[in-house]
């Protein structure tokens, strides 16, 4: 974000991420505009107002960074009003909007990096053009708070891990990336405490990149956990008890790997990869490529493809989570894993066909998702 900002490196490429972030912006107010405040949200609300005067029972709460931030904008309403007043629409989804915009650009930044500007787009253009994104980042929830923190710490800890064999004490130079990283963290897990399961991930791929300072990497992670953990009992009042009986109530541990044998499962799991049929066959034909041709198989594909891997089977294993969060938390690492393919497939043989492809499904996508909100 911060490169993505700087006006010294603000070029064609920031000015194309930049207008198709604009267009998400206005799908989003579009959303926002035609869908009128839940009670789910407005429970949020007045958890997140009952928060700020200190008199929330957090325990009680399920996501209280979500409550937190729905009622930052909101002044002068009291909490136990039964009519929602309209400035509510606006003010109590604003900073969710401000987060759905962010998430685009970190995910055009990674996909960027890693790959090139035209993966960048490609990444983006499935993001802001996503119906589960512009609804996630239209409503007072915790997923665009959860799933911006799950891809941030992943992403994070893979570029620290690249400082690592710098010619100097990385584990003090590294501060900001260190900060950064425990952000992430506790902003996710304040949102959702099962994106704890993605830590081990994190880890793993730090291990891997640097194999010789992975004493480094412990410490950075440890450092970003604490910073994280910091963040998360904040959230909630400082009170550990609380803390306590959410983590408990959350029951991480409880697992069924009968659900693998479940036809309810595949059902579901079908339902919501097609209500995205144009991501859904990018994503089949990159990972069809991917299993075929060795040239599309290396860290930069297969990190984000394991992540997603991981998620979808925790997704099946912890159905009272919700299986649903877990698949919508992988969407962004399967957008970054689709353009980093796609970019071989324009550089093959073949190109001219993928190209005629991608820039079909491309269009199919942002029409379909046009469609999905003229019909509100």
């Amino acid at each position: 974000m911060i490169a993505f900002l700087n006006s010294e490196r603000f070029g064609a490429a920031q000015f194309v991420a930049g207008a198709i972030l604009v267009l998400f912006l206005a799908q989003c107010l579009w959303l926002c505009a035609h869908m009128p405040v839940s009670d789910r949200e407005v429970a949020h609300v007045l958890g997140g107002q009952q928060q700020w005067r200190g008199s929330a029972l957090v325990n009680e709460l399920p996501s209280p960074v979500t409550g937190l931030i729905g009622s930052a904008f909101v002044v002068g309403s009291h909490p136990a009003a039964d009519i929602v007043p309209p400035s509510w629409r606006w003010l109590t989804r604003a900073p969710f909007m401000m987060m759905g915009v962010l998430f685009g650009a970190s995910i055009w930044y990674v996909a960027r990096r890693l790959y090139g500007n035209v993966a960048g787009y490609i990444a983006l253009i499935l993001y802001s053009f996503s119906p589960v994104a512009i609804a996630r980042a239209s409503m007072v929830q915790p997923n665009v708070i959860a799933d911006w923190g799950a891809f941030g710490a992943i992403f994070t800890a893979i570029g620290l891990a690249h400082t690592l064999y710098a010619p100097r004490e990385v584990v003090l130079w590294n501060w900001k990336r260190i900060l950064l990283l425990g952000i992430a963290l506790g902003l996710a897990t304040a949102a959702q405490t099962a994106v704890v399961i993605l830590i081990p991930i994190a880890i793993g791929f730090m291990w891997y990149l640097a194999p010789e300072r992975r004493g480094a990497a412990t410490v950075i992670m440890l450092a970003g956990c604490a910073i994280g953990f910091v963040i998360l009992l904040a959230t909630y009042g400082f009170h550990l008890s609380a803390l306590v009986q959410s983590v408990r109530a959350s029951q991480l541990n409880d697992m069924h790997f009968s659900m693998f044998a479940s036809v309810m499962t595949y059902t579901m799991l079908g339902l919501f990869l097609l209500r995205q049929p144009t991501s859904l066959l990018l994503f089949v034909v990159a990972l069809v490529a991917f299993l075929a041709w060795k040239r599309t198989r290396f860290f930069g594909t297969i990190a984000p493809l394991l992540v997603v891997a991981v998620l979808a089977v925790f997704g099946i294993l912890m159905p009272h989570r919700g299986g649903l969060d877990f698949y919508i938390i992988a969407l962004p690492f399967s957008y970054v894993f689709v353009s980093g393919v796609m970019i071989d497939l324009l550089e093959s043989k073949q190109a001219p066909i993928m190209l005629g492809l991608v820039i079909g499904v491309l269009l199919g996508h942002i029409g379909m998702n046009l469609v999905w909100l003229t019909r509100l």
